[in-house]
């Protein structure tokens, strides 16, 4: 009888082993209110000679307060980054990504575009737990009035399986929103943008600019 538990015990232990091989966000990919973060966009010529390259520089970048919360790639161009950062003090890490050297490495990384740039302020967060993300950017009229909207609608997202991972505004522009949301099929977002009420939604939530809407996917390196 000792002998069956023991092998009981073995098996349930494999099975937990090989269910947290699956590459997963964890509690270090949280993104939480009162964060200030970027989110740093470009394109690149190899995915895994980029990311090689990217992990070499860590350390340069925990010196100047980054920290690293998400790496996406496009859904349906892997060679499209967005990386989330966490950052300790703005002022610093603009210093780092203006610093002449930056640029440099990133070319030498295989960077084939210039690299934009959104520093924004975290309101609401949420834990990931899907590998497919919806970036959204936009304007609004009124933040308090979008926002009563926007909690609104969050039965809408549910029944498409779309949780918030991120909410928040602009720190140069407090009007201009910037929302990343989590699933675990970009087929549910696909579905969300396409046949929910969003648009006439956001219509009526004082939306004033065309959003810009971003399907990525969790890097499996």
């Amino acid at each position: 009888m000792k002998k069956l538990t023991y092998k009981l015990a073995m098996v349930l232990v494999m099975i937990c082993s090989l269910q947290n091989s699956y590459a997963q966000p964890s509690m270090a990919d949280h993104i939480l209110g009162g964060m200030t973060c970027a989110i740093v966009q470009h394109r690149v010529a190899d995915f895994d000679t980029w990311y090689v390259a990217y992990n070499k520089d860590e350390e340069r970048r925990k010196e100047a307060g980054i920290i690293e919360k998400l790496v996406l790639q496009g859904a349906e161009d892997a060679k499209f980054v967005t990386v989330v950062f966490e950052l300790e003090d703005v002022k610093k890490a603009n210093d780092f990504f203006t610093d002449p050297n930056t640029p440099k490495l990133m070319e030498a990384a295989g960077v084939t575009s210039k690299p934009t740039f959104t520093y924004f302020k975290v309101n609401n967060s949420g834990i990931p737990t899907g590998e497919s993300f919806l970036i959204i950017q936009h304007t609004v009229k009124d933040y308090d009035y979008w926002k009563q909207a926007f909690d609104k609608h969050q039965e809408v997202r549910s029944e498409y399986k779309i949780s918030l991972t991120a909410l928040g505004t602009d720190l140069e522009n407090p009007k201009n929103i910037v929302a990343i949301f989590n699933t675990d099929d970009t087929a549910n977002i696909t579905s969300f943008l396409e046949a929910s009420n969003l648009k006439e939604a956001m219509k009526n939530a004082g939306i004033t600019s065309e959003p810009i809407s971003q399907i990525m996917v969790l890097s499996k390196e």
